[in-house]
């Protein structure tokens, strides 16, 4: 039994550290979304100002920001929000879309990204993954107690043996929680119609 708990214990464990997995995935994505905001208002705003050196290093598509790996897209980032930091101040800028609130959102994301992304290997494999995994142990559990029926009416011996196989049956059964559809309750039956007046 103490086994049992440990193989339950251990599927509810893999079960639960699923969201780390999206947790990356989504911080990846608004990081991805306000770096490629900023670039594109900096773009916009070199290109108006003739400031072409520093256009070419935010020149970029969203196709190459997320396509940027893990590091490379941190760095990426943070060499946009610093142009942005710097260029926020310059005339028209606001204007063309390089704002103070833009600067600080890049920032936030990567901030939120950098806590995420060097989680351990086995937190942040994709859910769909893990759920395979997951529906797999969960079919070992099950085969574990369905051959453990033939080790349990072997207690037949004794009243408490008697009792420990009906409490062992009970326990296999599944319960309606109540949490799920609602049987449809029955039509009302018609009222009776008063008999004719002669």
């Amino acid at each position: 039994m103490t086994s049992l708990l440990n193989y339950f214990g251990a599927i509810t464990s893999k079960a639960a550290t699923g969201g780390a997995g999206d947790a990356k995935g989504a911080a990846e994505t608004v990081l991805e979304d306000a770096a490629f905001v900023m670039a594109r208002a900096l773009a916009n705003h070199f290109k108006k100002t003739g400031d072409f050196d520093r256009l070419g290093k935010v020149n970029v598509t969203k196709t190459e920001i997320t396509q940027l790996r893990t590091q490379d897209l941190t760095h990426a980032s943070t060499a946009i929000r610093d142009l942005g930091a710097v260029a926020v101040g310059e005339p028209g800028a606001a204007g063309r879309g390089v704002t103070a609130a833009r600067v600080a959102a890049l920032t936030a994301g990567i901030a939120g990204f950098t806590k995420v992304m060097n989680l351990p290997r086995g937190q942040i494999v994709n859910r769909g993954t893990l759920l395979k995994e997951v529906e797999t142990d969960v079919a070992g559990l099950v085969e574990t107690v369905t051959n453990m029926d033939d080790l349990v009416i072997q207690f037949d011996g004794t009243e408490a043996g008697l009792r420990f196989i009906e409490a062992w049956k009970r326990a296999r059964f599944i319960v309606n929680t109540g949490r799920g559809h609602a049987p449809t309750p029955p039509a009302p039956a018609p009222a009776p119609t008063p008999a004719a007046q002669p």
